[in-house]
């Protein structure tokens, strides 16, 4: 257990990218990035598709220069299109992904195979792998769900997302380069969230199985359950509120709105958390 003993410290968490803004003046795409601060370390989990992450992190006073680590939570464009633009601006540091972070992630459009995965050569840059829990910080751990303990009833795995199959055949993305964040600060526990390919269920659950606990302060990112039936959303809506003790969700890029919705009909306090929100853990 990891969390009997620590150092509690404030920590800041400004989304600079999601798919909608919490002001007239920033700017939304469609992806995910996450600012986050403590007094000891700058931390960039994801970079969007690189069109607003710069333009909202100057609004927001956010210097990205003094990033000390780049976390990648999967490979889809949509979250690590600006790689290489943020890198170029800020120069070589540790880059943490997991392993299979350069699968050939495609999306089908009338049959046909669509690349939307990552252009990032990881040769190039300082590459730090993430398996199992990886500490990153004092206060920061990333963790992927192995895929031998992803429960299929909370995994969304949509028919046009697929990885090259033998021959000409196409198989379903498994996402085994999803990772998500732990952080920890001064009011607990927090998990963020990056597609939640895992299963949000079955990250949490991991979660809990390395820490020890089942409360959080806060839940924060894409969920990946915005696009399913109504009966998966249920479900899983259900799960998370009677499995875990939760006092903050923020949904965000991927969640989708009849989730939220859904979920904010079940926990005390629910709202979206677009360009613009930052969270103090």
């Amino acid at each position: 257990m990891f969390f009997k003993h620590y150092h509690k410290e404030i920590m800041k968490v400004t989304i600079l990218v999601d798919n909608f803004c919490m002001s007239p003046d920033l700017m939304g795409e469609y992806g995910l990035s996450m600012h986050l601060a403590d007094p000891d370390s700058n931390i960039l989990m994801d970079t969007g598709q690189g069109e607003s992450l710069f333009s909202n992190a100057r609004l927001l006073g956010v210097d990205l220069k003094k990033t000390d680590h780049l976390i990648l939570s999967h490979g889809h464009f949509d979250h690590v299109g600006g790689v290489a633009k943020f890198l170029t601006a800020r120069g070589d540091i540790p880059v943490w992904a997991h392993p299979e972070f350069s699968a050939l992630h495609m999306r089908l459009v009338q049959g046909k195979g669509h690349f939307i995965g990552s252009h990032l050569n990881t040769d190039t840059v300082d590459l730090h792998p993430v398996k199992g829990l990886t500490q990153i910080t004092e206060n920061v751990w990333a963790v992927e769900v192995p895929m031998d303990k992803r429960d299929p009833l909370y995994l969304n795995r949509p028919k046009h997302l697929v990885v090259p199959g033998n021959g000409e055949n196409w198989k379903l993305d498994p996402f085994s380069d999803d990772i998500s964040l732990v952080v920890k600060g001064e009011k607990g526990l927090s998990v963020l969230l990056g597609c939640a390919h895992a299963g949000v269920v079955n990250i949490l659950e991991e979660v809990s199985h390395h820490f020890g606990t089942r409360q959080f302060h806060t839940v924060a990112g894409g969920m990946h359950i915005g696009d399913i039936s109504n009966d998966f959303i249920s479900r899983v809506v259900e799960a998370l509120v009677s499995r875990f003790n939760v006092a903050r969700w923020r949904p965000s890029h991927c969640t989708g709105f009849r989730a939220a919705a859904a979920l904010a009909s079940k926990a005390p306090d629910v709202s979206w958390a677009g360009v613009g929100t930052c969270l103090t853990l």
